[in-house]
């Protein structure tokens, strides 16, 4: 009797790429409604130089941190349709009519010492308020930060974390003696917050997982920063880590796209994160951080991976390893008479971007699948998804790897199953679906 064997795998095959982006725009200003103000009449010249930035990397999908939050998003409104959709010197305006904000943990104000300066202070304006705020801000909102995406934001299964309370972490890394109980009791994890917000792509979804942890450090001896950093970015691989998430509500469940993007305040190598924590996310089993995006413009061998002038990698897009294959990217960071240099000037951080690829995730592109024998041939029958394609290819030794496409073979398509006919094999015969998006 010959064998018979029937592998499922997904391709390699040319696809729909995006190109996903984050950017600490440094656009925080100095009182609440501030910014949508100034964004009124498409004339804010920071702005513009932001807008420009943008047309020239036109990212499908975007974050900006520091982009301060209004209830009604008149801010993101007016961003997106008087400085991003307006060309900007001649370049190629860009729409986004899917934005998300929500409530940011900066500037609101906890009620209790939490700075431990002997003073509760709840009047706006200062740094001294902002010391008692659950994240730091001299108003509610500074600080925040905003999705912008040219593909639709679905608002059902969108979720923020925002009020998680720091002690329900297990294993948190609280300073010992720094927040008194009662304090602990309100203590919030995020020092803005954390989202993820899904993005409808090609008929299918990616997770954008975005937030900006406090930078570790303006603290004292206690690392509170430091600490809080910590468990900022551990939130995250804790959420992607099965029975590691039941203080959030439940994680992402495997088999999921995503991508992690944000100012993480954190470098792998240098600065004062504790404990190295962004390889929290850089060693994570369910991220692909083997592209590491490096610098555009003047650069030499120390510096080629830093995306903020104060010499640090902090800013990051981290794709998934399933879902997705990873083309470029590059820390947008031109330098002398290249586009783009005068505008990147207006904040101390550099955007990241990578082009993705998506490719079909097996449980999404095959399901249910069955092979009988009918008259000596081999029928194989399986469930398929709109907007992929899908061929089978043989191979007689797996160890070399070497499969051959069956180009005379047809598969049937009739609504959403498929149906390929093989004939009796010769010999042992190894067969497998291959999915691909056109």
């Amino acid at each position: 009797m010959r064998l018979f064997l029937l592998l499922i795998l997904t391709s390699c095959l040319p696809a729909k790429t995006i190109r996903v982006a984050t950017y600490n725009a440094s656009l925080a200003q100095t009182g609440q409604g501030r910014l949508a103000a100034l964004l009124r009449t498409g004339t804010h010249a920071p702005a513009k130089k932001i807008a420009g930035v943008i047309q020239i990397l036109q990212p499908d999908v975007l974050l900006l941190n520091e982009f301060d939050y209004d209830a009604n998003g008149t801010a993101a409104t007016r961003m997106n349709d008087k400085f991003f959709n307006v060309s900007q010197n001649g370049r190629p305006a860009q729409d986004y009519p899917f934005r998300y904000v929500a409530v940011s943990n900066t500037g609101i104000h906890s009620g209790f010492d939490l700075d431990n300066n002997g003073t509760v202070d709840d009047s706006p304006g200062d740094i001294s308020y902002g010391g008692d705020a659950y994240g730091f801000g001299e108003f509610p909102g500074k600080y925040a930060m905003a999705v912008f995406s040219k593909f639709p934001i679905d608002p059902v299964a969108l979720r923020t974390f925002e009020e998680v309370l720091w002690k329900d972490m297990p294993e948190n890394l609280i300073p010992p003696g720094f927040y008194s109980t009662e304090e602990q009791e309100v203590f919030r994890l995020s020092s803005k917050s954390h989202w993820d917000v899904p993005i409808q792509v090609h008929g299918t979804t990616f997770h954008f997982l975005v937030s900006h942890p406090t930078p570790p450090v303006f603290d004292g001896a206690e690392d509170r920063n430091g600490r809080r950093n910590h468990d900022e970015i551990r939130l995250w691989a804790d959420y992607l880590t099965p029975g590691a998430a039941d203080y959030l509500g439940g994680g992402l469940a495997s088999g999921n796209r995503f991508v992690i993007a944000g100012d993480q305040n954190a470098d792998p190598t240098r600065g004062d994160s504790v404990n190295a924590a962004i390889n929290q996310l850089l060693h994570h089993s369910r991220v692909d951080a083997s592209f590491v995006p490096e610098r555009t413009g003047d650069r030499t061998e120390s510096n080629k991976f830093d995306t903020s002038t104060f010499r640090l990698r902090v800013d990051y897009v981290l794709p998934s390893q399933e879902g997705f294959h990873i083309l470029d990217g590059a820390v947008f960071w031109p330098t002398g008479s290249q586009d783009g240099a005068a505008l990147v000037t207006g904040s101390d951080h550099r955007p990241v971007y990578l082009d993705l690829k998506l490719v079909p995730l097996l449980d999404e592109a095959v399901g249910d699948v069955s092979v009988t024998y009918e008259n000596e041939n081999s029928v194989i029958k399986w469930k398929t998804k709109s907007e992929v394609s899908y061929r089978l290819e043989k191979s007689i030794d797996l160890e070399t790897d070497l499969w051959l496409p069956l180009n005379g073979l047809v598969v049937d398509i009739q609504g959403d199953r498929a149906e390929a006919v093989l004939p009796s094999p010769n010999e042992t015969e190894f067969y497998r679906i291959v999915s691909y998006y056109e």
